[in-house]
């Protein structure tokens, strides 16, 4: 009978060794899908400030300090940035700890430095940050690190108030089991376990947290068999990786690498050995000691491992009454690895389209995306504070917003809000609501118009005399002006920069309604959202803030379009390359079409609809549009500055009015979202068919200026300026001036006046 059972007992072993080798010998766990904000590219010469160079090292982490010793540690002398760039894997190649100094002159990046070696970079990369982990089944989040990265004093804290034996016993501590069993008994209750770190491990990689004869048999054979196969290190390293230390939301966090992201923002060789006191600690008790639910415990239980340690001999009395003196210093939940729940969506969304199979079959997975976090912060900020105040203004608690920020060179989407709760994972108005867009269309007319610089320029007269238009169904569309006053005739250049209805209109019919739908085609608008109708010139179509900022990229780009990406690259855990997107650009319009409508739209900020956003911010060069719709149900603004286009959108989802004229609320938001970023000064260079003219009150062009013409505009012009050829302007005000009223207007004419 006892051979029998050392029989089973032999069988029964080599099935539980074939279990364990089977999972430590192959994939261990499935690791989550990290996403990972914008990779910094620095140049000398680059657009990049101080400033801003100092808010991506603070956003990534970096510590700062007086001198320079360690990688995530950064100092400021001067004009001068001294940081060890930490080491990282980016998408093409790891690149290692790299000590290195950025110069700057007026606030621009002029040289970039290796210090070990004096060698210049004409081109350095900065770490991205982690964003977020998407969900995994078993809802476990891990970063994996191997043993040797590990700093020596985690891991010696760890053994010495977990298992000061690891190294002697052969997984199970005889002396510990038995002192637990007794101390359990005469408790009448469990207050003392005799686990190893082996035994703790094996329970939570193979076993349940049921209690019972059985299970802690099983939990102690398999320790055995586990710690006379593989070595010590290696079940460290297991251990580290996957020991219990908190929860974010429903997902548990895994190993101390991921923990001290969370709790620190830093990677675990950075901290400083209280801050490994307080993670060991959490070890015994991860939600009892917490440091974000329990502060008081945690410290006094962080103090405890601390003197631990004093006791051991591993440092002074003066060192270990300073560590207890410091305060948890742990960031707050969300602080580290926040969530961009909208902009996230719009990552999963581009990957769905340009991938053709699912992500979630790869484990740990790294996505690379083009978010800022500089912009984002900013347009969170701005959000936060700026919606809030709005809201009390008109009294309407349903006013919800969207803003969405590119670079307007390669249609990085560096910001994206969906709505007023900008942490909450809903509805993602950025990307999905399809609104009227008001006179942000007036740009697109306009641009229409000065891509025929025979017909119009910035100096050519626009009728502003009422109008009715007869339409196909027989009723008559009777557009107005918004102060409901006519000025006989305006300036181009004038009608758009005041954002007048009535010029608009006669210029889009001048135009012809099939060549402002086909710029709308050629800005990447569907043609399903395009209706033949005159009213098309003021703002009646129906687009989405995402699809609004792709056709203002174009127009700030000289007419070339770099389409709209949220991704960079995906990359396996074995570094393999998924997909890649490179940015690319295509000549769309005509530059200097696109120049004069961008010069406009500085006018707009100078001395137009959103003139009060110019005065304060009067050093800075920026360029814009308002846009309200009928019964001011939505608020729209786009501002441009010299590397971003952002779109604002105000309003409330039950298409009821919110109250706010065309500078009072998007407008307010950009504001306020310019004070958080640093805006970049935005200096039109003319192309070569583009040449500067003095004009008079008539429209007619100078070389010279004088008293009677002082304006100086930009003008497309195939002449040679040198000769100064001097032409009335065009003035299309005869041509509206006669046109046959019909008995409609002529009875609304007569009640308006």
């Amino acid at each position: 009978m006892s051979s029998l059972g050392l029989l089973l007992f032999i069988f029964y072993g080599l099935y539980l060794y074939i279990k364990i080798s089977k999972l430590i010998d192959g994939k261990v766990w499935s690791f989550p899908t990290s996403i990972y904000s914008r990779i910094i590219n620095l140049e000398p010469g680059s657009l990049y400030s101080q400033t801003e160079v100092l808010q991506f090292l603070n956003d990534t982490m970096y510590k700062k300090v007086n001198t320079v010793m360690l990688p995530g540690e950064y100092s400021i002398h001067k004009n001068q940035i001294e940081f060890i760039r930490r080491s990282f894997d980016f998408p093409d190649i790891k690149e290692k700890e790299v000590y290195t100094r950025l110069c700057f002159k007026n606030n621009i990046l002029t040289k970039i430095t290796n210090i070990e070696n004096n060698r210049d970079f004409n081109f350095f990369r900065l770490e991205p940050k982690l964003i977020t982990m998407l969900k995994t089944p078993d809802r476990k989040q891990r970063i994996f690190q191997s043993y040797d990265k590990f700093p020596k004093i985690l891991v010696k804290t760890l053994l010495t108030i977990e298992d000061k034996n690891f190294y002697k016993h052969e997984g199970i501590n005889i002396y510990s089991i038995g002192r637990a069993f007794l101390a359990n008994l005469t408790a009448g209750h469990t207050i003392q376990g005799g686990s190893t770190l082996t035994q703790q491990l094996v329970k939570n990689l193979f076993l349940t947290n049921t209690r019972s004869i059985f299970r802690k048999v099983n939990e102690i054979y398999m320790a055995l068999i586990l710690d006379y196969f593989y070595t010590k290190n290696r079940i460290l390293e297991l251990y580290l990786n996957e020991v219990y230390l908190g929860q974010d939301g429903d997902e548990q966090i895994r190993g101390f690498p991921l923990a001290s992201i969370y709790y620190f923002g830093r990677p675990i060789d950075e901290l400083t050995l209280d801050q490994y006191a307080l993670l060991v600690g959490m070890v015994k008790g991860a939600s009892l000691y917490n440091p974000w639910t329990n502060p008081s415990i945690a410290m006094k239980r962080r103090n405890l491992v601390l003197s631990s340690l004093y006791n051991q001999k591993l440092f002074t009395k003066k060192i270990y009454q300073d560590l207890c003196k410091r305060s948890l210093n742990v960031q707050c939940r969300g602080d580290v690895v926040t969530s961009h729940p909208a902009f996230v969506q719009l990552v999963n969304t581009e990957l769905k389209k340009k991938i053709n199979y699912s992500i979630e079959k790869y484990s740990g997975v790294k996505i690379f995306t083009t978010l800022d976090f500089v912009s984002q912060n900013a347009a969170e900020k701005a959000v936060k504070i700026g919606m809030p105040i709005l809201k009390k203004q008109k009294q309407l608690k349903d006013l919800e917003v969207a803003m969405v920020v590119i670079d307007k060179f390669t249609g990085e989407v560096q910001a994206l809000i969906g709505g007023s709760k900008v942490k909450f994972n809903g509805y993602n108005r950025a990307l999905h609501a399809r609104r009227a867009i008001g006179s942000l269309s007036k740009p697109i007319t306009y641009l229409t118009a000065l891509s025929q610089p025979d017909k119009y320029n910035l100096n050519t007269w626009i009728s502003d005399t009422p109008i009715s238009i007869k339409l196909k169904n027989g009723k008559y569309w009777i557009p107005n002006n918004n102060n409901y006053h006519f000025s006989g005739k305006v300036m181009l250049l004038d009608a758009l920069v005041n954002s007048i209805n009535i010029p608009t209109v006669n210029l889009s019919l001048d135009i012809g309604l099939n060549k402002l739908i086909d710029s709308w085609l050629r800005l990447g608008v569907s043609r399903e959202y395009l209706t033949p109708y005159p009213s098309i010139s003021l703002g009646a179509i129906n687009l989405t803030p995402i699809e609004i900022a792709q056709v203002f990229q174009i127009i700030s780009n000289s007419g070339f379009k770099s389409s709209l990406s949220s991704v960079r690259s995906v990359v396996t855990d074995n570094n393999q390359i998924l997909y890649q997107s490179l940015p690319t650009s295509k000549h769309i319009i005509s530059s200097e079409a696109s120049y004069l409508t961008l010069y406009a739209m500085q006018q707009v900020i100078k001395s137009g609809t959103a003139k009060s956003l110019g005065k304060v911010f009067k050093n800075i060069n920026l360029a814009g549009k308002t846009g309200t719709t009928n019964n001011l149900v939505d608020n729209w603004f786009v501002g441009i500055d010299g590397k971003q286009v952002v779109i604002i959108w105000i309003g409330r989802d039950n298409n009821k009015t919110t109250r706010l004229y065309s500078s009072s609320g998007a407008m307010q938001i950009y504001k306020k979202y310019l004070q958080y970023h640093n805006p970049k000064n935005l200096i039109l260079n003319p192309p070569k068919n583009i040449d500067m003219f003095y004009i008079d009150s008539s429209g007619k062009l100078f070389c010279t200026k004088s008293d009677n013409h002082n304006r100086f505009i930009p003008i497309w012009s195939k002449k040679d300026k040198k000769n100064c050829f001097l032409k009335k302007p065009i003035d299309y005000f005869e041509k509206f001036k006669n046109k046959k009223k019909s008995f409609l207007f002529w009875l609304k004419d007569l009640f308006i006046h």
